[in-house]
């Protein structure tokens, strides 16, 4: 553990740069309360990954005095916005108007959620530099590399792709407290520790009141599921959804506020929080559509139940919201390619639907066992909130629709059903965990469900405050009491694999390649097998790699060196290749990561029958060559050795 705290001023400035910016922006536009700092980390987001975006186009390196004045600027517009369309709000009292009113209830059950967190996750990711095992981890790291050597975190650097986590990860390590690779392991715990227990009890006590027992019910249940944070935190790596989902709750519990107070300055704190999460991940805002169309379809039938308008009404306004649906379904990826290519994503295994309920239902998803104790907790927070808190029934019926996309991605073959989870690949795990965030709800509810059925019993019953605690501690001993190896054991699988060929770089690897590191000149680029991970000495090492990810694209001079490089003595356009990239280097090795596409990558196997390369080291499983074919005989090395 002393490594973690080593990393604590890491995580301190990740933590303000993700909260701060956005707090202020939604303080000026007039929100305030748990909710508002629950969603600024999504505004936060926004303004970093936009500005740093338009910073590029004006030729301005990205940086820390930019951040602090977008973030001025953007105050600014913020409160002239609410000068203008939120003036017929009411005005705050004088004790909210500047720091609001700390709940310290609400403090307490943050400090639940984090210290479950950080007790859960930290032990089974081992180190702040173990390297999760993902292929997606390599991409990511190197992103953040290169936008920290470039000054560019734009959207399009290197090629287009949402850049609000890596821009986000990259603004915190601009002080340099880290490196990339530890840095990125402190962000994810970042999310998984403070911004989501912040948004789940954010949203629990808006659904369920802001009871004691409710708020502490709160903190406990961010920390009852495994799908999330756990899963994401090392499945993928699906880092940028892990923080899209973590952020989800407190842009749901402002949406939810915003609805029922009809306060202008809460919607537009709400509007202001949708870029960010696009930015991040375009599915987040789907699922908050999702989220807003089940609470407004759930608010219609009770108002027909209720007598408060006809059913003539309630069937019309439900029919013209089903056809606009349809119509925005069908229509969105003819007119997004994007969209359409993560649509058109399609996974084996598909299980019956029996079997995907329990799979999602249960919490066995990953993993072999049903989570019992977690569906006795959904059990008792559905019939608590049927029974005596119908105000909440909504979300109810958002876990019911994410239940659905689930078994839709999980057991369907038909193409139809990618209109509604391709947003999501069509991918399980990925809905998973978004269930959990109506189901934090569900499972906080459970905590006044066992204190009713504890108060019957008469040892107890005549202590309300010891069937209180009692009650709340239901959900840990249930969760993390049950099941605590289960999520142990998944995390750890993820960040120290058995498979020796399902660990992307061991730790000696890793020193094996910054050695050699060390003799290739700065500017001079290296090829090597993706596979043998190599390309992670970029973000590890700042070493100029023509792979920056696994697989390696099938277009380009990549594709092209990857295949031809065994043959460049007869291949002009492979040494044309290696000159515009500068490659003068190439690294071979035993080591063989798990993942496929081997054909891509086939020109760069077994380095010493190559004419062309001469070997300068061997350190560990790898060897370094000079390229000395294509006129490229220059460089410099020590002759070979062990």
């Amino acid at each position: 553990m002393a490594h973690w705290v080593d990393t604590v001023p890491t995580f301190v400035v990740l933590t303000v740069v993700l909260f701060l910016p956005g707090w202020l922006v939604v303080r000026a536009l007039g929100a305030r309360g748990l909710e508002a700092l629950a969603v600024s980390p999504a505004v936060s987001t926004g303004i970093i990954a936009a500005f740093a975006t338009v910073a590029q186009r004006v030729g301005v390196r990205w940086g820390l005095v930019p951040l602090l004045v977008v973030t001025l600027v953007s105050v600014a517009v913020a409160w002239l916005a609410r000068r203008l369309f939120g003036r017929h709000d009411t005005d705050l009292h004088p004790a909210r108007r500047l720091l609001g009113r700390p709940r310290p209830d609400a403090v307490v059950a943050i400090a639940i959620g984090a210290v479950l967190a950080l007790a859960t996750i930290l032990p089974a990711i081992g180190r702040p530099d173990q390297l999760v095992d993902s292929p997606d981890a390599v991409y990511h790291l190197g992103r953040i590399k290169t936008f920290l050597e470039s000054g560019n975190f734009s959207i399009v650097n290197p090629t287009f792709y949402p850049n609000g986590f890596h821009a986000w990860v990259a603004t915190g390590l601009l002080p340099g407290s880290a490196g990339v690779l530890p840095g990125t392991n402190v962000a994810t715990i970042v999310l998984a520790a403070v911004a989501w227990p912040v948004g789940c009890v954010a949203l629990v006590r808006h659904a369920l009141g802001t009871s004691r027992l409710v708020t502490y019910a709160a903190g406990f249940a961010s920390a009852a599921f495994i799908a999330f944070p756990t899963t994401l935190l090392g499945w993928g790596v699906l880092w940028p959804n892990l923080m899209a989902t973590a952020l989800t709750p407190g842009a749901l519990a402002l949406m939810l506020q915003a609805a029922r107070s009809g306060r202008v300055g809460q919607w537009l704190a709400f509007v202001a929080a949708m870029p960010g999460l696009a930015l991040i991940q375009p599915n987040a805002l789907v699922a908050l559509v999702v989220f807003a169309l089940v609470w407004f379809a759930t608010a219609r039938l009770r108002a027909g139940l209720l007598h408060h308008v006809s059913w003539l009404v309630v069937a019309r306004d439900l029919g013209i919201v089903a056809v606009l649906v349809a119509a925005g379904l069908v229509a969105a990826p003819s007119v997004s390619a994007q969209l359409a290519s993560t649509q058109s994503y399609q996974w084996d295994n598909k299980v019956s639907v029996w079997t995907a309920l329990v799979e999602v239902v249960g919490g066995r998803v990953l993993i072999s066992a049903v989570l019992w104790g977690l569906l006795v907790l959904l059990v008792l927070g559905i019939g608590w909130i049927v029974l005596r808190a119908r105000a909440a029934l909504p979300v109810v019926a958002m876990w019911v629709a994410c239940i659905v996309l689930y078994v839709l991605a999980a057991w369907s073959t038909m193409s139809w059903t990618a209109l509604l989870t391709g947003y999501w690949y069509n991918d399980k795990v990925r809905l998973a965990s978004l269930a959990a965030v109506p189901g934090v709800v569900i499972v906080a509810a459970a905590a006044p469900a066992a204190r009713a059925l504890l108060s019957r019993v008469p040892a107890i019953g005549r202590r309300p405050l010891l069937a209180a605690v009692v009650a709340v501690l239901v959900i840990p001993v249930l969760t993390l009491g049950l099941n605590g190896g289960t999520r142990d054991d998944m995390l750890t699988g993820f960040f120290q694999p058995d498979d020796p060929k399902k660990v992307i770089l061991s730790e000696q690897e890793q020193q094996s390649l910054a050695r050699l590191a060390q003799l290739i000149p700065t500017g001079q680029a290296v090829v090597g097998r993706p596979e043998n991970g190599s390309p992670l000495m970029w973000p590890l090492f700042g070493t100029d790699t023509l792979y920056r990810s696994i697989p390696i694209p099938t277009t380009g001079d990549q594709i092209l060196i990857g295949t031809g490089f065994d043959n460049m003595a007869q291949r002009p356009d492979v040494c044309e290749a290696l000159v515009r990239n500068n490659v003068r280097w190439a690294i071979d090795s035993s080591h063989v990561y798990w993942l496929d596409k081997p054909e891509r990558s086939s020109g760069l196997k077994d380095l010493d029958k190559v004419d062309g390369v001469q070997a300068v080291r061997t350190d560990g499983e790898y060897t370094l060559y000079r390229v000395t074919g294509c006129g490229l005989g220059g460089g410099s090395g020590s002759p070979a050795t062990s």
